[in-house]
């Protein structure tokens, strides 16, 4: 049998080929291991301005999507602590969590006090250590005094021989000042925290997923769970008060809608064609072997694209499937002038089908050079997946529904096809044949000069904050708790590296030098920094060296001072004479502390087999202190170290870019500018390639057909997929992201529609049928889509509605007057 130019191929050969191929793609699929990917942040590019830092924005991502917070409120405390307490109760050995928060340690704020006076000489904020730094005595022993006789004054002076000046208590108010207990509304009350509004209090409870939970919504996804939780606790107890935030919710309730919208989206698309189809052919044959043709092709896809990637999103999968549904049209070109009474199929439709499947996949091979792993995927997803679905139609539909070998005289579809529904193909074909030559060109004028307005009014832009709406629980929830919280985190925030902990820390001290004179002049009220809180050794090593100048009114070594016992007689004297003032007789006891406390704060230990580790930020600080600690610094990835500063309360006028202008280890990250940027860059990318392929589907189209041809194959889909724009700019809707993939979708199957046209001839009514099927099954599975509330999906369906529905009027130009 003649094969593609005089190859001869058996039906047997065909077989195995077909079962070689795809048995060598599935199990190099197989041969790794399989990994669904759900998290939107694991494939959103990173901007160039801040590849350098991505890993560490990821760490850093990875942990705050993952925390929920749930406020328990009542106008009577006791009932919303216990409501809360319930809810603990319930979760708090769950294994959907890494942790739960409600009650806070009695202890904790002595603790923290204990820790802060350990450290006393070390960790001092700017003002003491600027007292130290400068010599000033007189501020120091002063703001003491104000503690010490303040009639106000809740300072405990339990350890006054060993911290005459207070500076314990000065350690832990720089603490409370920098951290987010300052600005929050939430006070500590029965060992949990509170705050109340509207007359209601409310009991925070937080915690922490677990790395393995799903994004998926199910009956038993742990947000399912606590949902039902919470709805018991509301009917047992009237009046209560609920409100949840974080990610997760987030997540759960766009995947739970999704979920629902695209049951019945999909449901209602596949009923229409498939009764389409059992209308047309009147029997479940033609109809199994599509549906075969599509799953053979997804499996053997998604193995393929497992063994590239070592992972699928499941927005490849989403739009990769969709992709995928454009082998339905093989499937009807052979099945329609099967039952045509074409003898060999094959023959007749091979040329039309060879040519739309290399156009469609130079398209897609184009994309493979695209900086965007999702893009990547869902490339390399559809390249395989339409490879599969030519070479079922080639070689496995012609073995199987072909049984005899004809010449290819006899080859042709009968002029009226029998068993076959004409009417509608007749008078489609009747309304472009009354056309004269003048009427086309008029057509082709007036249209490409409607699309204009459109295309100078279109936008080009990718907005991911566009991709969800909260609902209006969701949305009160999260403004009541961002109300208590009240923390005010700006959408810039810093990432700062360093080769080694200490040099992170002195790096991030660089920046918040800049921080203070912004907050000098109002453009930011506040900033949480690690920095703040534990200084770089340099800043801890200088403020036991200036303290002790201070004290003794010169610097000596402590170690001539321990051999000839100088303790008391060291001091200067006017400490000697406050020391006496406050009443501390044994001056000796603070001489030894200042002395001998070297107790630096570092964030590497030396482990038992004398390497350096991280230090364990859980359990080696106070739990407040850790909390913020684990919430700023990112820690060891790579060979550096990395830690986040989070500006609180800017405002209009603060520019986070401007702020780390000239500091090289500090990057300014706006996650949703970044990203907008960067898909806004890829989309313009995309474009560029796919034209690129295009030019080369054109020459290939002239060395075929000569130029007049090629141009009229070529400028069905072109003219369809600025159709296509055209309307988003009429509409005023961003033509995103998702829009150009279903343009590009529009490139690969509207010259399929041209070139069988061009194949068959426009007076062929089995080639009309053919078309006319494709397109009609086309629109229902890609239009339905548009119906999506989800806003990427109805984007990308809308495109392809547009763009199909206007290839389709347009293809039958593009054959033989």
């Amino acid at each position: 049998m003649k094969f593609f130019n005089g190859i001869r191929l058996s039906a047997k050969t065909g077989i195995i080929l077909w079962v070689a191929i795809h048995a060598i793609l599935i199990i190099l699929g197989l041969s790794v291991p399989w990994k669904m990917d759900s998290d939107l942040y694991s494939i959103l590019p990173d901007s160039n301005e801040i590849k350098n830092v991505s890993e560490a924005e990821k760490e850093l991502s990875s942990r705050t999507v993952r925390n929920i917070t749930v406020l328990v409120g009542h106008e009577d405390f006791e009932v919303a602590r216990s409501a809360a307490v319930a809810l603990d109760r319930m979760f708090k050995e769950d294994s959907s969590f890494e942790e739960t928060r409600l009650f806070v340690n009695e202890n904790a704020m002595n603790e923290m006090r204990e820790f802060f006076f350990k450290h006393r000489y070390t960790l001092q904020g700017k003002t003491i250590r600027e007292m130290f730094a400068k010599g000033d005595f007189e501020s120091l022993k002063n703001r003491a005094l104000q503690k010490i006789y303040g009639s106000f004054s809740m300072t405990d002076l339990n350890h006054l021989d060993e911290d005459p000046f207070l500076l314990g208590d000065a350690a832990f108010e720089n603490f409370v000042q920098n951290s987010p207990m300052s600005l929050s509304r939430f006070v500590l009350r029965d060992s949990v925290l509170y705050a109340t509004d509207s007359n209601a209090t409310y009991v925070m409870w937080n915690a922490v997923l677990s790395k393995n939970v799903s994004a998926f919504s199910s009956e038993e996804h742990i947000i399912a769970r606590m949902n039902h939780v919470l709805d018991s606790l509301k009917m047992a107890q009237p009046g209560l008060l609920v409100a949840k935030s974080g990610v997760p919710f987030h997540s759960f309730e766009s995947s739970d809608r999704a979920k629902s919208e695209i049951a019945w989206i999909s449901g209602v698309s596949i009923v229409l064609i498939l009764l389409l189809l059992l209308y047309v052919f009147r029997s479940p044959v033609p109809i199994l072997a599509t549906l075969s043709t599509i799953a053979v092709g997804i499996f053997t896809a998604l193995a393929s694209t497992w063994f590239v990637f070592g992972n699928v999103h499941v927005f490849t999968f989403v739009f990769g499937t969709s992709i995928i549904g454009v082998s339905i049209d093989y499937a009807v070109h052979f099945f329609v002038h099967r039952k045509a009474g074409v003898r060999n199929v094959r023959s007749c439709i091979i040329k039309g089908l060879l040519l739309g499947f290399l156009t469609t996949e130079l398209s897609y091979i184009a994309l493979t050079f695209a900086d965007f792993s999702l893009l990547r995927q869902m490339a390399v997803f559809s390249i395989v997946g339409l490879l599969s679905a030519f070479l079922t139609i080639t070689l496995l539909f012609h073995a199987v529904f072909e049984n005899s070998i004809v010449s290819s005289e006899g080859t042709e579809a009968q002029s009226v096809p029998a068993n076959l529904p004409t009417r509608l193909p007749t008078v489609f074909l009747n309304a472009y044949a009354k056309l004269p030559k003048w009427g086309v060109r008029l057509i082709f004028a007036l249209f490409v000069l409607a699309l204009l307005p459109g295309l100078k009014q279109l936008h080009i832009h990718t907005d991911i904050g566009n991709f969800y709406t909260m609902n209006d629980e969701i949305k009160a929830s999260e403004t009541l708790t961002s109300k208590l919280n009240n923390l005010g985190i700006a959408p810039s925030y810093f990432i700062v590296e360093g080769k080694q902990d200490h040099i992170l820390l002195e790096n991030e001290e660089l920046l918040t030098e800049r921080l203070n004179q912004a907050e000098k002049e109002g453009l930011v009220k506040s900033y949480l920094a690690v920095s703040n809180i534990i200084p770089s050794g340099r800043f801890q090593a200088g403020s036991i060296l200036d303290l002790e100048k201070l004290a003794f009114g010169i610097k000596k070594r402590w170690t001539e001072i321990l051999i000839n016992n100088e303790f008391p007689q060291m001091l200067a004297p006017n400490v000697r004479n406050y020391l006496t003032e406050i009443g501390v007789e044994n001056h000796s006891i603070f001489v030894k502390s200042l002395l001998l406390s070297q107790d630096f704060i570092d964030f590497e230990k030396i482990d038992k087999n004398d390497r350096f580790v991280d230090v364990d930020l859980k359990n080696d600080f106070p739990q407040s202190l850790s909390f913020l600690l684990q919430m700023l610094w990112i820690g060891h990835i790579g060979d550096k170290y990395y830690s986040a500063v989070l500006p609180l309360h800017v405002s209009d006028e603060f520019d986070a870019q401007k702020i780390a202008e000239g500091l090289p280890n500090v990057y300014a990250v706006n996650k949703m500018q970044n990203i907008n940027h960067a898909l806004t860059k890829i989309s313009h990318v995309s474009i560029a390639l796919v034209g690129v392929a295009y030019a080369i589907v054109f020459l290939i189209l002239v060395i075929v057909y000569k130029f007049k041809d090629a141009i009229r194959i070529i400028r069905a889909p072109v003219l369809a997929s600025l159709f296509a724009a055209s309307i988003f700019g009429y509409m005023n809707i961003d033509f995103n992201f998702f829009a150009i993939v279903g343009v590009i979708l529009t490139l690969g199957i509207g010259i399929d529609y041209a070139l069988f046209f061009r194949e068959g001839g426009r007076s062929n009514l089995t080639t009309a049928l053919a078309i006319m099927l494709s397109a009609m099954t086309t629109i229902i599975s890609f239009g339905s889509l548009a119906c999506s509330a989800f806003v990427p999906v109805h984007t990308f369906g809308l495109a392809v509605l547009l763009g199909i529905s206007c290839c389709f009027f347009i293809s039958p130009f593009s054959a033989k007057r």
